[in-house]
């Protein structure tokens, strides 16, 4: 655990292995969960701003599906919150 961020109707949870994006409310355990990115997984950041909001865009490497090796590189996977 590092720190957590109260954004909106939503969470951010920064811990040492992966940044956790989580609902508010009444959850129990990982039902909270919308968003899990690992450090591993991330290949790069963009913070933005349009029309006063902030979005963070977090690209995850690519993966190569006949190995399961992931490839340094941006995927399609490109989650933005």
């Amino acid at each position: 655990f590092i720190a957590v961020e109260n954004i909106d109707n939503y969470c951010v949870l920064i811990s040492s292995k992966a940044v956790y994006f989580l609902k508010s409310g009444d959850y129990t355990d990982r039902e909270a969960i919308f968003l899990e990115v690992k450090y591993d997984d991330l290949y790069h950041c963009l913070v933005s701003k349009d029309h006063g909001n902030v979005y963070i865009q977090l690209t995850k490497k690519a993966v190569n599906t006949s190995s399961g090796v992931a490839m340094p590189g941006p995927s399609q996977q490109k989650p933005m919150v």
